[in-house]
C-alpha cells in the first residue's frame, strides 16, 4: 500500500510516497509555498524519481554481465516499486528496496536499496545507500531526477557555483555522444528560455561546482542543489513546462558507440561482495 510520509522541521514540511521512495512535496508551510513540481499528468507524471539499479537509457534496454543479456527498463525499475519504511522519525525516514522474482528477471544480485530523507530546517539531505548482500561484484548506478515548480521557462537562471562555461554533452537518439555545446553565458548562468530543453537535457560531467542553483528572477524563490561527489549532472525539462529538474547522477545513459558490457559502462560502480556503498546530496530551499 502506498504510503505518504510527512516530514517536519522548523517551518519546512517534505512529504515523500512509499511506493518508489519520491519526494513529492517540499513547502515552506507560513507561507504555503510549493518547491516540487506537482506532476500534472498531461505534461509529466512525477516528481522526482529514484533511478536504480541504471541511469538513463541503455542501448536496446539491454546490458551484458557474464556472458549473459538482460533487458531493463530506462532508469531501472526502483522508481515503480514499493519500498519498506524500516526506521521513520518526525524530520526523518529510511526506506528499503530488496530484491524480489520481478527485480532478478532483470537484475540477477542480491541487494538492499535504502533512501534516506533527513530534513532540517530548510535544507533536505537525500542519500542513497547500495549493499551488495550476494557472493559475487555487483554493477549498479543510482541517482536522483527531482522536479522543481517554476512560474514559466523564462522566470527561471541557473546558477553554477564555480564553472564559467561548463560543456553539455549532446545526446544522440538518447544516448551521449562525444560532441559538447556551450549552454551559459560564459559567466556560470543559463537564462532559462522555452527552447533550453528542445534538445532533451544537459547533461554535465566531472563539475567543478560544488552546487547549482535555480532562482526565479521576478521573486528570489531559489532551489539549490549541492553536487559534491556526483560525477554526473543532468538537467532537464520538457519543453515550455513549469518545472526543471536538477539530477545528481552516479552513472550515466550509455554513450552512443558503447557496446553493452555492463562492466565497461560509463560511470558503473562494481560493489564487491557484501560491502556497501552511500552517496547524498541536499536540497536547499528559501523564498
Amino acid at each position: 500500500m502506498n504510503q505518504t510520509i510527512v516530514l517536519t522541521s522548523g517551518e519546512y514540511c517534505a512529504s515523500i510516497l512509499s511506493f518508489g521512495a519520491e519526494l513529492c512535496s517540499l513547502k515552506h508551510l507560513p507561507s504555503n509555498s510549493e518547491f516540487m513540481w506537482q506532476a500534472e499528468k498531461s505534461v509529466w507524471p512525477r516528481h522526482a524519481p529514484v533511478l536504480f539499479p541504471f541511469v538513463g537509457r541503455l542501448k536496446n534496454f539491454e546490458y551484458r554481465y557474464n556472458g549473459q543479456s538482460y533487458s531493463i527498463e530506462q532508469h531501472g525499475f526502483a522508481r515503480d516499486m514499493q519500498f519498506e519504511i524500516v526506521e521513520q522519525n518526525t524530520n526523518s525516514v529510511i526506506l528499503e528496496l530488496s530484491e524480489n522474482a520481478h527485480t532478478l528477471q532483470r537484475y540477477p544480485f542480491l541487494f538492499k536499496f535504502r533512501i534516506h530523507y533527513q530534513l532540517d530546517n530548510n535544507c533536505l539531505k537525500m542519500a542513497f545507500e547500495v549493499n551488495n548482500n550476494g557472493t559475487g561484484d555487483l554493477p549498479v548506478s543510482f541517482g536522483g531526477h527531482p522536479a522543481f515548480s517554476i512560474l514559466e521557462p523564462n522566470d527561471a537562471i541557473l546558477i553554477f557555483e564555480k564553472d564559467a562555461n561548463p560543456l553539455s554533452y549532446l545526446l544522440e537518439e538518447n544516448f551521449v555522444s562525444t560532441r559538447t555545446k556551450s549552454v551559459t553565458d560564459g559567466k556560470g548562468q543559463i537564462n532559462v528560455n522555452e527552447d533550453t530543453f528542445a534538445k532533451d537535457a544537459l547533461i554535465f560531467k566531472y563539475l567543478e561546482s560544488s552546487w547549482v542553483k535555480m532562482a526565479s528572477k521576478s521573486t528570489g524563490k531559489y532551489v539549490k542543489v549541492s553536487l559534491e561527489n556526483w560525477p554526473f549532472l543532468g538537467i532537464w525539462a520538457k519543453p515550455a513546462a513549469n518545472f526543471i529538474c536538477i539530477e545528481p547522477w552516479q552513472g550515466i545513459a550509455d554513450s552512443i558507440d558503447f557496446e553493452g558490457e555492463v562492466n565497461h559502462k560509463e560511470g558503473i560502480i562494481m560493489l564487491s561482495s557484501y560491502t556497501s556503498i552511500i552517496k547524498s546530496f541536499s536540497i536547499e530551499v528559501g523564498i
